[in-house]
C-alpha cells in the first residue's frame, strides 16, 4: 500500500510541474489574453497562412509547336506537398480555363506534364495548385 501512496504523490508532482512549466512558458499569455492571439481558425487566415508559402515554376519544352503536337511543361513546386495533383490551365476570352492535363508532384517537387495544342495561335499558359499557380509561358501554335 506505500508503493501505491509513492506513485500517486509522484504522478500528481509531475502534473503539477508540467503545468506550471506551460503556464511559465506562455501559455498563461495565450489563455489570459486571447484577443492578441491571431484567430488561427478562420478561413481567410488559414487560407493566406497555407498559399503564401507555396510556388510552383514552369518551363515549356518548346516554344512554338505545329497543330496536334504536344508541349511538355516542367518545372518544381516549394510548400506543395508530394503527390499533390497540379493542373494546366490556359487563357481563354479573357479567363483561366482548366484543360484535360495534369499531373501529381514527385519527390523534390518535381514535375512534368504533356499538353497536346490544337489551336492555332499564340497560347498562354500555366500549373496550378489550388489558388497557388506559376507565371505564364506562351507557346505559339501554328
Amino acid at each position: 500500500m506505500g508503493t501505491t501512496k509513492k506513485a500517486y504523490r509522484w504522478r500528481t508532482t509531475t502534473i503539477g510541474l508540467a503545468c506550471a512549466a506551460l503556464l511559465a512558458g506562455g501559455a498563461g499569455t495565450a489563455v489570459a489574453a486571447p484577443s492578441a492571439v491571431p484567430d488561427l481558425h478562420s478561413r481567410a487566415v488559414a487560407a493566406a497562412a497555407a498559399t503564401s508559402h507555396e510556388k510552383i515554376d514552369v518551363k515549356a519544352s518548346a516554344k512554338s509547336v505545329k497543330a496536334g503536337e504536344s508541349v511538355t511543361l516542367s518545372g518544381r513546386t516549394k510548400g506543395i506537398p508530394t503527390g499533390s495533383k497540379l493542373t494546366v490551365q490556359h487563357l481563354n476570352k479573357g479567363k483561366w480555363t482548366t484543360l484535360h492535363a495534369s499531373t501529381k508532384t514527385k519527390h523534390g517537387g518535381h514535375y512534368s506534364v504533356k499538353v497536346k495544342l490544337g489551336k492555332k495561335g499564340k497560347e498562354k499558359l500555366r500549373v496550378a495548385h489550388g489558388k497557388t499557380h506559376s507565371s505564364t509561358v506562351t507557346v505559339t501554335v501554328h
